[in-house]
């Protein structure tokens, strides 16, 4: 199965960089995002509960970054299993400045197997392009937060190293810290969640059909009217 797409984001794109590689920003976007752990330098391990029914269920999985290239590219390398099977994939992020805003390009491939094999790709693909963009619509809020934030007042400046003294050997650098380890726990109140997944969808559909409504209305308003005929004629 093969996916790709493009979303823009009204932002500069280093902003949407730092963001993308914030955890905290990650498992707030992620739909169904319960836990999200770093276990290793740019690897990450999580748990995500997935409501949409072609695809329902809870998987743990891991993610790899590869091919950095700040702030323009980044390549993912996923795994993840569930009680219904399990999803291997390979999927890449490119961001390109338009104006001042972000384009954000992204592509990928996966394998499915287990139980979700016999879904059917069109269901599968379907469900997996409603879970992208919900995401990356979560993660335009989350970047336009950050861009809304006030700057900290009274946040003193920086610290200026003073240049060493004549004749005064400078002290050796210390050695680059080891990277932190983090784990992000998504309170109820803050995850993606399913009911929100659906909302977004069905609000997606009727901006992109705003014929839709009224289609149902008039469908809705003929079986009314039927049924009633159906009663005087008995």
């Amino acid at each position: 199965m093969k996916i790709s797409g493009s979303y823009t984001i009204d932002a500069p794109r280093d902003i949407v960089w730092e963001a993308l590689n914030d955890i905290e920003v990650l498992a707030r976007v992620v739909p169904g995002c319960e836990r999200l752990e770093q276990v290793g330098d740019n690897e990450y391990e999580g748990t995500i509960k997935i409501g949409i029914q072609a695809i329902r269920g809870v998987y743990n999985g891991r993610i790899r970054i590869e091919d950095i290239d700040p702030p323009n590219h980044y390549k993912l390398i996923a795994s993840g299993k569930s009680a219904n099977g399990v999803v291997d994939g390979v999927g890449t992020v490119d961001l390109v400045s338009q104006d001042g805003k972000t384009l954000l390009m992204y592509g990928g491939e996966a394998q499915v197997g287990g139980t979700l094999a016999s879904v059917g790709q069109r269901l599968i693909e379907g469900a997996s392009r409603q879970l992208i963009n919900q995401s990356l619509k979560a993660l335009a809020e989350q970047v336009a937060t950050r861009v809304a934030a006030p700057v900290a007042a009274g946040a003193p400046p920086p610290a200026v190293e003073a240049p060493a003294a004549a004749g005064v050997e400078a002290p050796a650098a210390a050695a680059p810290p080891t990277p932190e380890r983090r784990t992000v726990v998504v309170p109820p109140e803050e995850q993606l969640r399913p009911e929100s997944v659906i909302f977004g969808i069905v609000n997606d559909f009727i901006a992109e059909r705003p014929w839709a409504p009224w289609i149902i209305v008039a469908f809705l308003i003929g079986y009314i009217l039927g049924r009633s005929r159906s009663r005087r004629e008995r």
